[in-house]
């Protein structure tokens, strides 16, 4: 099934408009081949048709379709490693000295609340799950509970969200960046699967949301990760997506962001920082006051 140069245009701008994502010049074999099946499956003779109605205001569903089949879910448990390091290393523990902090100023409910932003198939929260577990384990003195460090999960594909929500991964995808301790400890094997335990999953609260959305609804955040989903977007919507961001974070509140992004050439607050070999965007402190 042939798409013509107009038709993948007309791709382009309505993927841009429903989820920010930018589709290159040189995306048309990936589009066509993507989209190939979903045309005939909606017994569309050509993508004309399926264009034609995808430009209906009842196709809803057709258009959360595409955007499903277009957006990148590519993930792995622990990616890249040093930004979890860095997570364990020197976050975690700024984290347990600001709830300290809020106890001590009569916080009725002290937490340090990390948002995975573009959670994809779930890998990045678990991992970040992971590390807490390992972290509150490994320092009993702190007096703290996993509880106190919740995770918001988000992404706009629904089909990625409910993989991350069943939590049932196949052998090879587990064997990328998980240790076979953290396999065996927080994993159970079934068949040719391995699905989370339920000391993970308790710590994560998945949710779908479209970063091009008004973002204020998900509350404040200690720590967001957004890491290789900006690359994805325009200047324009980089800006506006970071711009939120920023008010969404605490006073001294870190975003981290992928290793082959920055936030080069956005008109942002943010303060670079290098934390070993990560790269992390903080929000200027300001006084600790009362709840």
């Amino acid at each position: 099934m042939e798409i013509s140069v107009e038709q993948f245009r007309e791709v382009q701008t309505l993927v841009r408009q429903l989820c920010g994502l930018i589709l290159g010049d040189d995306k048309t074999y990936l589009v066509r081949t993507r989209l190939e099946h979903i045309v005939q499956a909606h017994g569309c003779p050509n993508f004309s048709e399926y264009l034609n109605r995808l430009q209906q205001t009842t196709a809803v569903r057709m258009r959360d379709e595409l955007v499903e089949a277009l957006t990148t879910g590519e993930t792995s448990f622990f990616r890249d490693g040093h930004p979890f390091e860095e997570f364990r290393r020197r976050i975690l523990p700024s984290l347990a000295q600001t709830i300290r902090q809020r106890r001590e100023i009569g916080y009725p409910a002290p937490v340090a609340r990390i948002w995975s932003a573009g959670c994809s198939t779930g890998q990045e929260p678990y991992s970040l799950a992971m590390a807490i577990q390992d972290f509150v384990g490994g320092n009993p003195a702190l007096e703290l509970r996993v509880e106190n460090f919740p995770i918001l999960a988000t992404d706009v594909s629904g089909k990625a969200l409910a993989t991350a929500r069943e939590g049932r991964f196949p052998g090879h995808l587990v064997d990328r960046g998980l240790s076979s301790e953290h396999r065996h400890r927080f994993f159970r094997a079934e068949g040719n699967s391995w699905t989370v335990c339920e000391e993970l999953r308790r710590l994560i609260e998945f949710r779908r949301l479209n970063l091009i959305d008004r973002l204020n609804i998900v509350g404040q955040f200690e720590v967001i990760f957004c890491r290789n989903v900006l690359i994805y977007f325009d200047a324009t919507v980089r800006q506006r997506v970071c711009e939120q961001f920023y008010e969404l974070l605490t006073p001294g509140g870190l975003l981290i962001i992928g290793a082959a992004e920055s936030l080069y050439r956005l008109e942002t607050p943010f303060v670079t920082e290098q934390l070993g070999a990560t790269t992390v965007y903080r929000k200027p402190a300001a006084r600790l006051s009362g709840p």
